[in-house]
């Protein structure tokens, strides 16, 4: 029989003892706590070896008990069971990020409640929130073998061509702090959502916080922009506030397109792991190319290998006076998504009018070259 200790949190008298009963009849001791400032005095007096905590509860709220427990070193590895009649995606995700291992909303089937708790106890249990496996969007980090590529420009249009292509949300994430160009190029004068998350405690960057943080630029498309003020470029050395942003932004959309810059940033190596397809930006100049070898071999070394990493190559001037793109792919290592054609005229009216050649034409060779690499991510995030 079963004799670990669980502490059930609940302002509700008949679920504490319904539940109190079912999980006694199956031989674990239990302790009950009818509020949260209770139940965190009762954990620091009798360490408990699961915790089952309701979220609405007067004066301290579950997340907030949550919270504190996890910041606390004698009780952060306490597994959590969140257990509260509030259903809405958006609370499952504020519980994962206050602490929860596991979240299940009242009406439960005992059996069900059972299975969690045994779960949550059993030794070397995984203690990865459902929020990393569940409701989770395709990530896709672009990165340029050197600046100057076009990396933004890429990354605006590619998420443009997503949503067109597959009509669900994508998210666009500029990782540039003091470098950023998305906002100029979608003519948006806000662009002050990457410092402002960024200012946060890596703690205080949830789904919720970077959310009022995006802006909308089309239905089912927004953007976080990064300012192009040189000062703002210091929140680079952020690294933790970074990855939680990287991290915690993937709940917001179908398909999250990360604009990660040239080469390696202080947090790349944070990032890129929370993508699921790696992109590496070149043209067809050789000494470019060499660049992006040097970076693909490192990508390889560091876990980014086949399958997830492919390359889009950029001609900005004649193909004749570039490497053919099976020579750039035979260097790289890589497969070539797709090649982007030289549009020098288009995309100078588009930066002009500030509207994306994606938008001025919508069935042009950009669109099209970049709808390839669209339905190919499509097909993998199924």
């Amino acid at each position: 029989m079963a004799n670990e200790k669980i502490l059930i949190v609940d302002d509700d008298l008949d679920t504490l003892k319904l539940v109190g009963i079912m999980l006694q009849r199956q031989g674990y001791q239990i302790m009950a706590a009818n509020n949260g400032k209770k139940a965190l005095a009762m954990v620091q007096e009798e360490t408990p070896d699961l915790i089952l905590l309701d979220i609405m509860m007067p004066t301290m709220d579950g997340f907030e008990v949550a919270r504190r427990l996890r910041s606390d070193p004698r009780t952060a590895n306490i597994p959590i069971l969140m257990f509260t009649a509030k259903s809405q995606v958006d609370d499952k995700l504020a519980g994962f990020d206050a602490g929860a291992d596991d979240y299940l909303t009242k009406p439960a089937h005992p059996a069900e409640l059972l299975a969690r708790v045994k779960k949550l106890l059993r030794p070397g249990h995984n203690t990865t929130p459902l929020s990393e496996t569940k409701a989770r969007g395709w990530s896709i980090g672009l990165i340029g073998a050197k600046g100057g590529l076009g990396t933004s420009f890429v990354a605006v249009n590619l998420g443009i061509v997503m949503h067109h292509e597959s009509k669900e949300d994508v998210v666009m994430v500029e990782m540039r702090p003091g470098q950023g160009s998305i906002g100029m190029e979608i003519g948006h004068a806000s662009l002050g959502g990457l410092a402002s998350v960024l200012k946060r405690e890596a703690a205080g960057i949830t789904p919720d916080a970077i959310s009022d943080s995006l802006v909308s630029y089309l239905a089912g498309l927004r953007v976080l922009l990064a300012s192009y003020d040189p000062q703002e470029a210091a929140y680079a050395t952020k690294i933790d506030a970074l990855e939680a942003l990287a991290r915690n932004v993937r709940f917001l959309g179908r398909y999250i397109i990360f604009d990660l810059g040239a080469s390696l940033q202080p947090a790349t190596d944070k990032i890129l792991p929370l993508c699921d397809e790696v992109i590496v930006v070149v043209d067809g100049y050789p000494n470019t190319v060499k660049m992006g070898k040097a970076l693909v071999d490192y990508l390889m070394e560091h876990g980014v290998g086949q399958g997830r990493l492919s390359a889009i190559l950029v001609n900005r001037t004649r193909s004749d006076v570039q490497l053919a793109w099976q020579e750039v792919q035979n260097r790289l290592g890589i497969p070539i998504a797709t090649v982007v054609p030289p549009v020098p005229e288009i995309a100078f009216r588009a930066q002009n009018s500030e509207k994306p050649v994606t938008i001025m034409q919508p069935s042009g060779l950009v669109a099209a070259q970049l709808g390839r690499v669209a339905r190919q991510q499509i097909q993998k995030a199924q």
